[in-house]
Parts: structure tokens; C-alpha cells; sequence
């Protein structure tokens, strides 16, 4: 077996808010995500708006937690993207795990 560590630098955290946060504010309507989380839900721009502001007021340390904290929390979804990845350009390799660490 063959352990791939994949490092990841100058992350624009902008982008990933623009794609992450109107995944989550859709799944924040409903009462669960109270009024709050109806209005993100209905506005997207004004979430990731939101979450950009957010992001820039972070140190580089508690951003690089929180990659590796999603990273974790969404293993599972990130190993099938990758197996499918593998799958689709023809490439013989079984991938076993993910993980991640700050270094």
C-alpha cells in the first residue's frame, strides 16, 4: 500500500465559502435552523457574504483547524470522490483512507 500526503497551501478561503456555505444554507431552512438559518437559507450570497467576513477575521491556525476538522467530519465523502476520481480516469489504485493533520 502506498500512503499519499496531499499539503495543501494559500487556500482561498473565499472560494470555499462561495461553494461551501450555499451547500449548508440550504440545509439550514426549516425549524431546525430557526429564523436565522431560514433567512441564510433563502439569501445564499448573503451567507457566504457572511461567512467571508467571518473567515477574514480568523487566524491562518483556526482556518487551518477548520479544514482539517471538515476534512474529517466529511471522510467518508471525500474517500468516494476519490475513488470514483480514480475510477473515472482509469487508474488501477485502491484508495484505503484519508486523513488529515495540521502540520
Amino acid at each position: 500500500m502506498i500512503e499519499v500526503k496531499i499539503l495543501l497551501d494559500n487556500i482561498n478561503y473565499d472560494s470555499l465559502a462561495d461553494v461551501l456555505v450555499p451547500l449548508v444554507a440550504g440545509h439550514l431552512g426549516g425549524e431546525k435552523g430557526g429564523v436565522l438559518g431560514e433567512v441564510l437559507a433563502k439569501n445564499p450570497d448573503t451567507a457566504a457574504a457572511m461567512a467571508r467576513t467571518l473567515l477574514r477575521t480568523m487566524s491562518q491556525e483556526k482556518k487551518d483547524e477548520m479544514v482539517v476538522q471538515l476534512m474529517g467530519k466529511h471522510r467518508d465523502k471525500l474517500l468516494q470522490a476519490g475513488r470514483s476520481a480514480l475510477s473515472k480516469h482509469g487508474i488501477g489504485a485502491e484508495l484505503c483512507d484519508l486523513s488529515a493533520r495540521k502540520v
